[in-house]
């Protein structure tokens, strides 16, 4: 996390502007994490990471035309000490290794939406320790789909 906050700083990349709001306001109000940007596209996304540098992108599978696991390659050159974490209305176990090997972290379901939070900053802390040379057993999307959402 970056010096000048204690909370993790996370940027939403969504196409649909309402999931887009909708996300940022739970995260926010959680008060356990820092939403500093929104992007709608790869473009966007690009801009936006460049310039935070977040500690988390977290970021939608399909956007438009685009594929979210496109992106990753890029989004990790330009911020290599930055969280991914995938998310989507649709799971597919296909999706989820797919976008776990273009090297996102982890992988959400949309329906979690009121425990993402909680989620986010405990699979930041397996990340960072992770980036820091320990050995850690990445999250998993079949925990995440057991966990109550309330």
């Amino acid at each position: 996390m970056h010096a000048s906050s204690e909370l993790p700083r996370i940027v939403v990349v969504d196409d649909d502007r309402t999931i887009r709001d909708v996300v940022s306001l739970t995260l926010r109000s959680s008060g356990q994490i820092d939403v500093v940007g929104l992007a709608a596209d790869g473009t966007e996304a690009m801009r936006v990471v460049d310039t935070e540098q977040p500690d988390v992108v977290l970021l939608d599978l399909m956007l438009g035309a685009e594929r979210g696991t496109d992106l990753i390659p890029q989004l990790l050159r330009s911020a290599p000490r930055t969280m991914i974490a995938m998310m989507t209305s649709v799971p597919a176990e296909l999706e989820e290794l797919n976008s776990l090997r273009a090297g996102a972290f982890v992988y959400y379901e949309k329906t979690m939406l009121s425990a993402l939070a909680r989620f986010i900053a405990d699979d930041l802390s397996l990340f960072q320790r992770a980036l820091g040379g320990e050995d850690v057993v990445a999250p998993s999307s079949l925990r995440r789909r057991a966990e109550p959402t309330s």
